[in-house]
C-alpha cells in the first residue's frame, strides 16, 4: 500500500476487518508490514519449529505470557515497540460484531493479514467468516498497478506533444513530405489513440475496482498493433523503400508477413502481462514474453542486415547525406538490441526469484517498471530519435529518390564507377547477377557533394543533376523510357574520350556537352 504522502492529494490509507454476523467462538488478528515479519514468532526448541500463536502449550514452554493467550507471539525489541508495524488482537466472537478492527496505514509497504480461530486444540468450537477491506489513498487499483496510471497518462501527453510539433513541420512543408514522413504522421497520430486508451482502462479500474474486459481487449490489439506497425515500418525503411528503392516487390509480402506473427504474439504478451500474477504464474510468465522475443529477434536481425545492405549500396553512389542518416539508424538499432537484451536479462533474473517467500514483498513496487516501464520508455527514445532524424525540413529532397550533385566532374565520376561496378571490375567483386543489375538501373539519381553538417544541410543550395547508366547499346535508358520515363540519361563519359568521338556524331557529342555546361 502506498501511504498518504506518496500520493498528491490522496485520502488516508486503512485497512478494515468486518467479521460476519453468524461468527462465535475466539479469532486471533493479526496485521503487520513485511518488515516486522522476523518479530513474529517465537522458536520451540522442544518441539523444534517455530510458534507464532500463544496457546497454553506455548505458555508451559515459555514461550509467551499468560495475559497473551490467543495472540500472535511476538518478539519486539523495547526500543522498536512504538515504530513497529505488527497489531495483534484476540476477539472473543458472540454473533454481534462487525468491525473488527481499523488499521491505519502511515507508511508505504507490504501489509499483510492474518486470522485463524484459537478456540481449541482441534478448532471446531470456532466459526468465523471475515472480509478485508484495503483503502487506498488514489482509488480502487492495486498499489502495483497504479504506476502504471501515471506512466501511461505521462506518455499520452508526450506523444501528444511531439504530434503537435511534428503537425507544425509537416504544415511549414507540406510541399516537401517524403512517404515514409505520411507513414510517421500516421503513427504518431496511433501512438496518442493507444496511449489515450491504456490510461482510459486503467483509470477506469481505479474507478469501479473491476477490470473491463472489453477496454482490455482492444488495449490489448492496439498495443500488439503498435509494436507490429513500428517494426513493420523501421524494415522496410532500412530496407530502402521511398528512399532509395520504389518498391521491394516480393520482400514486402514476407515484411507483412512477420508483422502479422508479431502482431499475434504481441496481443498475447499483452494479454498475459495484464491477467496473469507474476506470485502464482511464475515461470508462465517467461512463455508469454517467450514467442514476442523470438519475432522481435527475427525482426532487429532481418532490420540490420538489411540497412548494412543499404549502407554499402549507398557508399558505392556517394550519397553522403542519406550515409549520415543510415548510419545514424544503425547505432540507434544496435542500441536498441542491447537495450532489449539487457531488458530480457534483467527480467529472468527477477523473475527466478519469483518462489521465494519475500519476492512479492521486495518486488511490489517496481515490477510496473520490468513489465511496461522499461519497453515502453526504450520504445519512446528509438521512436523519439527517429522522428528527430525524419522531420519535416525545408530540405527533404536530401531523403527522396531524387539524387543531388553539385559538382559536375563527381556525378561523371561517378557515372564511371557505377559502369565498372556493373561490368565487375571494381573493389575485386565477382560479376553482378541479373537482380544486382535491376538494382542499379532502378537507382535514377544519386546524392553527391561532401559530407554536410546537420546546419549546412538547412541552407546549403541544390544544383541537381539527373544520371543513370547508358550503355552501349542504350538499353537502359530504353528500358526506363518504357517505364514511363523514370529515369533519364544526360550524361555518359568512357574512360578514352577519343573513343567516344569515334562512337558518337557531331549532333549527339554537341548535345550531351550542351547538356553538361548548362548543370554546371
Amino acid at each position: 500500500m502506498w501511504n498518504k504522502g506518496a500520493i498528491p492529494g490522496g485520502a488516508q490509507p486503512y485497512i478494515k476487518v468486518s467479521i460476519g454476523p453468524q461468527s462465535h467462538g475466539t479469532v486471533s488478528l493479526l496485521i503487520y508490514e513485511w518488515n516486522d515479519f522476523e518479530n513474529l514468532g517465537m522458536y520451540d526448541e522442544r518441539v523444534g519449529d517455530i510458534a507464532y500463536i500463544c496457546d497454553r502449550l506455548a505458555i508451559s514452554h515459555n514461550l509467551c505470557k499468560s495475559s497473551q493467550l490467543g495472540q500472535f507471539i511476538t518478539h519486539i525489541p523495547s526500543d522498536q515497540a512504538n515504530t513497529t508495524s505488527v497489531y495483534t488482537k484476540t476477539l472473543t466472537l458472540s454473533g454481534n460484531e462487525t468491525e473488527a478492527a481499523l488499521y491505519k496505514v502511515d507508511a508505504t509497504g507490504y501489509y499483510c493479514v492474518a486470522l485463524t480461530s484459537t478456540a481449541s486444540t482441534n478448532q471446531t468450537d470456532s466459526f468465523f467468516e471475515a472480509w478485508v477491506e484495503w483503502k487506498f489513498p488514489y482509488g480502487e487499483l492495486p498499489a502495483t498497478d497504479y504506476p502504471k496510471l501515471l506512466l501511461y497518462g505521462v506518455f499520452a501527453f508526450v506523444y501528444l506533444a511531439v504530434g503537435l510539433f511534428w503537425f507544425v513541420q509537416s504544415f511549414r512543408y507540406w510541399s516537401d513530405i517524403l512517404p515514409v514522413q505520411h507513414f510517421l504522421s500516421a503513427a504518431i497520430f496511433y501512438l496518442v489513440v493507444e496511449m489515450a486508451f491504456n490510461f482510459g482502462y486503467w483509470e477506469a479500474y481505479n474507478q469501479t475496482g473491476k477490470a473491463s474486459y472489453g477496454l482490455l481487449a482492444l488495449v490489448a490489439l492496439l498495443n500488439a498493433g503498435r509494436t507490429s506497425m513500428s517494426f513493420f515500418m523501421l524494415l522496410i525503411v532500412c530496407m530502402g523503400y521511398s528512399v532509395v528503392k520504389p518498391s521491394l516487390g516480393h520482400s514486402m509480402k514476407y515484411c507483412i508477413i512477420l508483422a502479422c506473427t508479431h502482431f499475434g504474439c504481441g496481443v498475447i504478451y499483452t494479454l498475459g502481462t495484464m491477467l496473469l500474477s507474476p506470485e502464482t504464474a511464475g515461470f508462465l510468465i517467461l512463455l508469454v514474453i517467450f514467442p514476442l522475443s523470438i519475432t522481435m529477434t527475427i525482426f532487429y536481425v532481418w532490420t540490420l542486415n538489411s540497412i548494412t545492405a543499404t549502407i554499402r549500396d549507398l557508399e558505392l553512389r556517394k550519397q553522403h547525406v542519406k550515409i549520415l542518416m543510415y548510419k545514424r539508424l544503425y547505432r540507434l538499432l544496435v542500441f536498441s538490441v542491447v537495450a532489449v537484451v539487457l531488458i530480457f536479462i534483467l527480467n529472468m533474473f527477477a523473475y527466478s526469484d519469483s518462489v521465494n517467500l519475500d519476492w512479492a514483498a521486495k518486488s511490489w513496487k517496481f515490477r510496473w517498471i520490468m513489465l511496461d516501464g522499461l519497453l515502453n520508455i526504450l520504445y519512446f527514445i528509438v521512436f523519439f530519435v527517429i522522428v528527430i532524424l525524419w522531420r519535416p525540413t525545408n530540405n527533404n529532397a536530401r531523403y527522396g529518390l531524387m539524387q543531388i550533385s553539385q559538382d559536375e566532374e563527381e556525378a561523371l565520376d561517378l557515372e564511371e564507377r557505377l559502369r565498372r561496378a556493373e561490368e565487375g571490375d571494381e573493389y575485386g567483386h565477382s560479376r553482378n547477377t541479373g537482380a544486382e543489375r535491376h538494382v542499379i538501373d532502378e537507382s535514377a539519381v544519386f546524392e553527391l557533394g561532401e559530407e554536410l553538417t546537420d546546419e549546412e544541410e538547412d541552407h546549403q543550395p541544390i544544383n541537381k543533376v539527373e544520371l543513370s547508366d547508358v550503355s552501349k547499346n542504350n538499353r537502359y535508358n530504353n528500358k526506363s523510357q518504357g517505364k514511363g520515363g523514370e529515369q533519364s540519361a544526360l550524361l555518359h563519359v568512357d574512360q578514352d574520350e577519343d573513343e567516344d568521338d569515334d562512337h558518337l556524331d557531331d549532333s549527339e557529342h554537341a548535345r550531351l556537352t550542351g547538356n553538361a555546361r548548362r548543370l554546371t
